[in-house]
């Protein structure tokens, strides 16, 4: 069955960014900026006491409860509760992972998550398994694949790029290149918002949606909005 997008336009937009870190503030101010809409994946079992050094930068989790009202507008999904590596799980650690991670951020939405993405990118069919039995419906890799294709496996959905990829605008201009022939094509775009502040390259995500952004062909939504 097709999203219901597809009913409007043939192509969409959609974003993923994890770990719920306070460079996620000014992501989503820009997301704003452009009309942009996003899915953030979160870590229920960690705060704001959670830092890390990465290349020189630190970086730090928002307090959960704090920053859930931030996400207003966008779709806020599962990560994982401490964030560990899936295949590293015994069953009962797997399932406090994720059922607790559910639980939790159901709790605090008022609604429960139907997506996620992989911690590490790390998965396997046990864990897709899992997360199928506990309702979810896609779960995001780390598997990019340069196309805009629709996926049958959502529960292994591979992303477009992410937008640290070299070819990130050469696929951009591929995408809007795509005749409007009812072909149903998504651009996803994954990343940790923090890697723009260890880069200094915010202009990318800037540069990216100010081509991406504002069209009449394109619908612009969260990974459950486009996807399912």
């Amino acid at each position: 069955m097709k999203p219901a997008w597809t009913q409007r336009c043939s192509k969409a937009l959609t974003l993923s960014y994890d770990d719920g870190v306070e460079s996620d503030v000014r992501l989503l101010e820009i997301l704003r900026k452009y009309g942009v809409k996003c899915t953030f994946n979160l870590n229920s079992g960690l705060d704001h006491q959670s830092v890390w050094e990465h290349h020189g930068y630190t970086v730090r989790r928002m307090d959960l409860e704090e920053s859930v009202p931030l996400y207003a507008g966008h779709e806020i999904a599962v990560h994982g509760k401490f964030h560990r590596h899936p295949t590293e799980l015994d069953s009962l650690q797997l399932h406090e992972e994720y059922a607790d991670d559910i639980a939790r951020l159901t709790e605090l939405c008022g609604t429960a998550p139907v997506g996620m993405a992989y911690a590490y990118g790390d998965f396997s069919d046990t864990i897709v398994e899992k997360l199928a039995s506990l309702g979810l419906r896609y779960g995001r890799t780390t598997w990019q694949n340069h196309d805009f294709s629709l996926q049958s496996d959502l529960l292994r959905f591979r992303p477009t790029c992410h937008h640290n990829d070299p070819e990130l605008f050469d696929l951009i201009e591929r995408f809007l290149a795509l005749p409007d022939d009812g072909t149903p094509q998504i651009f996803y775009l994954w990343g940790h918002a923090y890697d723009f502040d260890i880069d200094h390259n915010w202009d990318i995500l800037e540069r990216a949606l100010d081509r991406l952004a504002g069209r009449p062909d394109v619908f612009y939504g969260t990974n459950s909005e486009v996807l399912l």
